[in-house]
């Protein structure tokens, strides 16, 4: 370990809980640039399938495809993204309308794509900063 980078303190964007990203990674800013990089190397088929899920109006498979995204929000502490995607899950149920699912179903796309910023900008600052 590099005494020079544990000894540092990132500062993550308000969105990312601070308290869940110490208790995965302490302070290994290292590992935890590798794990942003491996949840974006993930992302976008993850969000495609949750979009073509939704395109076709298969709420089993949506489900699913949400249910296979929640975990990593978790790796990188967006535990509001995570609650959020849980809630959507809650929400598919087979007997609902499909037309009940389209107001959650927008602010979660919404979401899952600012989401992807958010990270790819924290991979960044995380770069940045495992550099100096």
């Amino acid at each position: 370990m590099n005494p020079d980078v544990t000894n540092k303190s990132f500062i993550f964007n308000e969105k990312i809980d601070v308290q869940c990203i110490n208790d995965l990674y302490g302070n290994d800013y290292i590992y935890l640039e590798e794990v942003f990089g491996t949840v974006l190397g993930e992302y976008g088929t993850l969000v495609e399938n949750i979009f073509q899920q939704y395109a076709s109006h298969n709420i089993p498979g949506l489900k699913a495809a949400v249910h296979k995204i929640k975990p990593i929000f978790g790796f990188v502490g967006l535990l509001s993204m995570q609650h959020q995607c849980q809630q959507f899950e809650d929400n598919c149920q087979p007997s609902s309308p499909f037309d009940m699912l389209v107001n959650n179903y927008n602010a979660l796309r919404h979401n899952l794509i600012a989401s992807k910023l958010l990270i790819e900008e924290e991979k960044r600052k995380l770069e940045l900063f495992n550099s100096q």
